[in-house]
């Protein structure tokens, strides 16, 4: 009887072993979306535009989503009264259900970011097949015109998109922003949100006009609501202030040729925010310390690495700093009155008793803080040449 039992409880084990994934699907009956644009129609409904990977291109297009030009993905279109339905509505127009885990474009129209998009990424948020991953974009614009727009380097359109997030970091004049960093921004009660702006452009390709995507601008939300565009330069502003500027190029005045400009390579940055209350007003301190390498002179009768223009360069470097994160200030906090600095935090950290005031008026009294920004620029690198060829030291 043992032998029998110990017989059955074997057999049991290996149904469950061995009857493999019961919730798989076969990935020829999938649409593997590579891109999500969501709109709003003319009377109120949400528009989706999915980019999906054809079949057939699979393999050819690789892992990463190169391989050559030629796109392979389609596009298709739907309409609901919520993301949700608009989605399980694409079945009316393809054999294959949306397949969401390999996606990491979100890019959400002009129109519905000013309403607030709140809303429409609650189901990214709730999916069990999104992974909070997906970089989320601004479109200057309706967002199906992004998510059509092709692609001259990649075959897969969205890897482009990508790729250009991936290397913001090189002007550190453009965002890049997840899924989860909006959740995460938004479960605060005063700041609010940022994300990358998004366009086409229109160029010329084998006899024909194409509309390729370019990054644009950085939006800036009240809560979660658009407000308005910050340019390259206040964009980089308030990455000073934020410690996220990690690499780029400065232009400044020649010390002693105003006409005449050098290029200045962000090497190193360090930041500190300090928040402080006397007499019942705001004020934050900012200091930044910023290292730096002259990427290139256009002057051709300076030696800059001389004591005197040598300093003078750098505090033309400290003020190129200083003038961007005021022009960030003045447009963000004075004139829009939002938190995307980190300002609230930073009280609510060093004065959590006087903060349950603060919080509750925190619209107004962000506009009314006192910045104070210093800025400490050293140059610790001339690159490979002291001085121009066309320089002729005096004797």
């Amino acid at each position: 009887m043992k032998k029998y039992v110990s017989l059955f409880i074997v057999l049991i084990l290996l149904v469950v072993i061995l009857s493999g994934c019961w919730n798989s699907r076969e990935i020829n009956t999938l649409a593997i979306v590579e891109a999500m644009g969501i709109d709003k129609t003319e009377d109120g409904k949400i528009s989706l535009t999915f980019q999906v990977l054809k079949p057939d291109a699979v393999n050819s297009a690789g892992s990463d989503g190169t391989g050559g030009s030629g796109n392979a993905v389609t596009i298709i279109t739907s309409t609901g009264e919520t993301v949700y339905d608009a989605i399980r509505s694409a079945t009316e127009t393809s054999c294959r259900r949306l397949y969401f885990p390999f996606n990491k474009i979100v890019i959400i129209g002009e129109e519905v970011a000013r309403d607030g998009i709140g809303d429409v990424t609650e189901f990214l948020d709730r999916n069990r097949e999104t992974r909070n991953l997906e970089y989320i974009l601004i479109a200057r614009g309706k967002a199906e015109d992004i998510v059509k727009a092709t692609s001259e380097q990649e075959k897969i359109p969205a890897k482009t998109i990508e790729m250009l997030l991936d290397v913001t970091y090189v002007t550190s004049q453009r965002t890049k922003m997840t899924l989860f960093d909006i959740h995460k921004i938004l479960a605060s009660k005063t700041a609010s949100i940022y994300a990358p702006g998004i366009t086409t452009i229109e160029k010329e390709s084998k006899d024909e006009e194409i509309a390729i995507p370019a990054l644009e601008d950085t939006a800036i939300f009240n809560k979660d609501k658009l407000i308005g565009w910050a340019n390259k330069t206040e964009t980089r502003g308030f990455l000073w202030i934020l410690g996220e500027v990690v690499s780029g190029i400065i232009i400044v005045s020649s010390p002693r040729e105003e006409d005449k400009k050098v290029s200045i390579l962000i090497t190193g940055t360090a930041v500190s925010v300090i928040p402080e209350i006397k007499d019942e007003k705001l004020y934050v301190t900012i200091n930044i310390t910023a290292q730096g390498g002259i990427g290139e002179q256009l002057s051709e009768n300076v030696n800059l690495t001389e004591e005197e223009p040598f300093k003078k360069l750098q505090k033309n470097y400290a003020k190129a700093i200083t003038d961007e994160v005021n022009a960030a200030l003045n447009t963000i906090q004075k004139e829009w009155g939002v938190d995307i600095f980190g300002f609230g935090k930073a009280f609510y950290r060093k004065y959590p008793k006087e903060w349950k005031k603060l919080e509750k008026n925190w619209d107004e009294e962000i506009k009314n803080i006192t910045v104070n920004v210093q800025v400490d620029a050293r140059i610790n690198s001339v690159g490979m040449s002291l001085y121009p060829e066309s320089y002729q030291p005096e004797e």
